[in-house]
């Protein structure tokens, strides 16, 4: 009985290092990324990415199945990096903090604080709902940092210039 037991340990210990061995291996990415500074998003293969293409109006949203030196495989077609207009960036952290997100939490959190008033004042000591002044200002304000917040944001990225998508193969041959 116990030799099972540490046969059944020793195959799980040998299968999680292939298994750990196997998702290391895959080491291509692309960056999108701004010349000159630290910001940069990456993409690897079974990523969604949504994306403009030179002379379209519209973003294409897709999954990556895998990437090469000069383009992304979908699943049924390729797009070269050359090709690309735009990227949409919307919910990703491009910059040191994700002021998109950032912006929801402050749009939910002032609202919360007037209605937890609320709540406060008509249930807990049982008065009848009011207008308080300094709550109702403290809550729009931070409501609309919020809505600044998210408003500043990036979401898209126009690619050229200052900006551009790079490929990254790490594989040690």
């Amino acid at each position: 009985m116990i030799r099972r037991g540490f046969a059944f340990l020793y195959v799980t210990f040998i299968a999680s290092f292939f298994i750990c061995h196997i998702v290391r291996a895959q080491k291509e990415y692309i960056v999108v990324e701004k010349t000159l500074s630290n910001k940069q998003i990456i993409y690897s293969s079974g990523d969604k990415i949504s994306f403009k293409l030179k002379g379209e109006d519209i973003f294409r949203t897709d999954h990556i199945v895998a990437l090469n030196d000069s383009s992304i495989e979908f699943h049924y077609h390729q797009v070269l990096y050359d090709e690309i207009a735009q990227v949409h960036i919307k919910g990703h952290r491009f910059t040191g903090i994700n002021y998109y997100s950032l912006g929801s939490y402050a749009q939910i959190t002032g609202i919360a604080y007037i209605a937890i008033d609320q709540f406060n004042q008509v249930v807990v000591r049982g008065e009848e709902a009011s207008f308080n002044e300094g709550v109702w200002m403290a809550g729009g304000a931070i409501f609309l940092g919020g809505t600044i917040l998210k408003w500043i944001s990036p979401k898209k990225i126009k690619l050229g210039g200052r900006y551009r998508i790079r490929y990254m193969n790490l594989n040690y041959k």
